[in-house]
């Protein structure tokens, strides 16, 4: 019973008595190592199970259009160098509206772009979305496409993703192209 006793000591901070119950010095020094140890894995855990806050919002538009397409008996879309290019064009140029900076209005019509940039495809379609947050955008641009996803014409997309600074709006922008 003695050696018990002998990790039991009392010890004082600022006046006030505390009981110390193990032998290890980290106890003597306030106890801190116990809440490091419950801290830290629950820190730990945290990080690794939010992935939607540091998700990847081209990922987020791109699994909404495959969503979206794989409602129907239409194959899969294809990206495609060229035609998001057309996309992150079209989007610079609603930013650049935004912003009072254009020269013209926005790009609403991919397929001269897309022929531009020499895209062999003759039918284009674009799906455009802006909120005050991603994934309105992203839902926003869906919707827009509620006709043109199931078009199994379609086979190639592009899409750009862009935020307004002066409104903070964020842009969607998917082009839908095809043979």
């Amino acid at each position: 019973m003695q050696a018990i006793a002998d990790h039991v000591r009392p010890q004082r901070r600022s006046g006030v008595a505390s009981v110390c119950h193990t032998p290890f010095p980290a106890c003597r020094r306030g106890g801190r190592w116990i809440a490091t140890l419950l801290i830290v894995p629950v820190l730990a855990a945290s990080l690794v199970l939010a992935p939607s806050a540091v998700a990847d919002p081209e990922a987020n538009v791109r699994d909404a259009v495959a969503s979206a397409r794989s409602g129907t008996s239409c194959g899969s879309l294809r990206s495609n160098a060229v035609v998001e290019q057309v996309a992150q064009i079209i989007n610079r140029s609603t930013d650049d509206y935004l912003n009072h900076a254009a020269t013209r209005v926005p790009v609403l019509d991919p397929l001269e772009g897309l022929k531009t940039l020499g895209y062999s495809g003759t039918k284009a379609y674009l799906l455009s979305g802006a909120a005050q947050n991603d994934a309105d955008a992203i839902q926003g641009a869906v919707l827009e496409g509620y006709a043109a996803l199931p078009d199994c014409s379609y086979t190639d997309f592009g899409l750009s993703l862009r935020r307004n600074d002066t409104t903070g709006y964020h842009l969607v922008s998917v082009v839908l192209a095809g043979p």
